[in-house]
């Protein structure tokens, strides 16, 4: 299937989506998903996993087939929802905001803002900024209405409010700039707020360890072979 699409863009980009999704009523989503996963990490032409991952996110954030997989992704206490977890890891990370979606879905907010922070170390490219702009108005979709309303506990939350942030402050002024500033805006002001302390209680977090630190080498590891691919492109020879 993954061939099929690589030979005809068309077909992913105007049928793509249904095919998927009625892959994953005759068969298990998770499974569906972990076999794309599996393949795209392996794969060689860079632009293809980053354009395909691009639609399986958008899929898996709002396909009403995969309601069950996005609230496994959603529980990381288990251990079998952490691997599931990695398991789209390790291919989500041809795109970075389509990662960063992932985090999201899954409340690791914490890797969410050291995501955030090497995306200054790439190029922002105009696609980059449409794609946060989708993911925006996905934060102000339903699928997302669980993080909105975890704003309203800052302290808890923190290393949320400082990914909102992050993200406003890669957009430019334009319409998602515009709405993500209003969200925050409609809240606790990021003036009030201050680092949870030990008595208080803190969102689910991804500690520094060494599973923590191998992800975003990893990450960096492809993003790092998609702009060497891109400059490429830009200046063959």
């Amino acid at each position: 299937l993954l061939e099929l699409f690589k030979s005809d863009r068309k077909l992913l980009e105007t049928k793509g989506s249904l095919i998927i999704r009625q892959l994953c009523i005759s068969l298990q989503p998770e499974k569906v998903f972990c076999s794309f996963s599996e393949f795209l990490e392996i794969e060689n032409d860079l632009e293809f996993a980053s354009f395909i991952v691009q639609h399986l996110t958008i899929i898996l954030l709002t396909a009403t087939e995969l309601v069950d997989l996005r609230r496994k992704l959603k529980f990381m206490d288990l251990k079998d929802n952490i691997s599931l977890f990695h398991a789209l890891y390790k291919s989500w990370v041809h795109n970075p905001v389509s990662t960063l979606a992932l985090c999201f879905l899954a409340q690791m907010y914490e890797h969410a803002y050291y995501l955030i922070m090497t995306f200054s170390e790439y190029e922002i490219t105009v696609n980059f900024l449409v794609q946060v702009d989708k993911l925006v108005q996905l934060i102000e979709s339903p699928i997302f209405s669980f993080l909105r309303l975890q704003l309203l506990e800052p302290d808890k939350y923190f290393f949320l409010y400082k990914s909102l942030y992050g993200l406003l402050m890669l957009l430019p002024q334009s319409s998602a700039f515009a709405t993500l500033r209003n969200r925050l805006n409609s809240v606790q002001s990021v003036s009030l707020l201050s680092k949870p302390t030990l008595s208080s209680p803190v969102e689910k977090k991804t500690k520094t360890t060494k599973e923590f630190l191998d992800l975003i080498s990893y990450f960096k590891q492809v993003q790092a072979k998609h702009e060497k691919e891109r400059r490429q492109s830009l200046f063959p020879g």
